[in-house]
């Protein structure tokens, strides 16, 4: 049983708690990762953060919690890249295919979390009772909202063919996640540089979008 003794002495001082949060999440990233979220522990993660399961909990009450603080910290730092892609100069066609790359490109470049985040139902099956999808916060709903609006607005503009933006958004974002994935877990299949074959998704996107019926 663990000691409350001991849980009080493992409370970060005052001002700290951040760290210790953060250490709990990188230890959470490496064990779901290598055991699989059902295999994770909570007595696991305290083990690897060096603090008791007790301690662990003044700070999250649960897994789901754990993998919900990973979504929402993964999809805050997308959400700002795509924002700052949308601030660039030149055409709202240009800004599209800014945000597009820089999907892949933040895929590519915090593979972890990007796995944690978006298999986050294969690695939690459905359980009667278990909380709602960890992936479904506020930072990735806008997120979305931002393809949708430009999809929308170059509709309008003519520069692509009308059509149901929602429908052809939720489209063109599993293009997008399905060339991160493949790239990330599958690299080893693929015959042109990742480089090479990103250039040509998007191409094929805006090609496909602006095409007339």
């Amino acid at each position: 049983m663990d000691d409350p003794q001991a849980t009080r002495s493992l409370r970060k001082p005052r001002g700290q708690g951040a760290s210790r949060r953060g250490e709990i999440l990188d230890a959470a990233k490496r064990l779901f990762l290598t055991h699989g979220y059902e295999h994770a522990t909570i007595r696991k993660i305290a083990a690897a953060v060096g603090v008791s399961s007790a301690a662990l909990y003044l700070y999250f009450p649960d897994k789901d919690t754990i993998l919900h603080a990973i979504a929402e910290s993964t999809f805050e730092e997308l959400l700002a890249r795509l924002e700052a892609s949308q601030r660039r100069d030149g055409s709202d066609l240009d800004r599209f295919r800014a945000g597009l790359a820089t999907y892949i490109e933040f895929g590519l470049a915090h593979p972890d979390e990007y796995r944690l985040t978006f298999l986050a139902k294969m690695m939690t099956p459905s359980v009667p009772g278990r909380p709602a999808d960890p992936c479904e916060v506020p930072a990735a709903e806008r997120s979305f909202d931002i393809l949708q609006e430009d999809i929308s607005l170059l509709m309008q503009a003519g520069v692509f063919t009308p059509a149901d933006p929602i429908v052809v958004a939720e489209a063109v974002w599993a293009s997008l996640h399905g060339t991160t994935a493949l790239l990330l877990d599958q690299a080893d299949h693929i015959d042109s540089s990742p480089a090479t074959l990103i250039a040509t998704v998007l191409k094929i996107i805006v090609k496909g979008l602006s095409e007339t019926k």
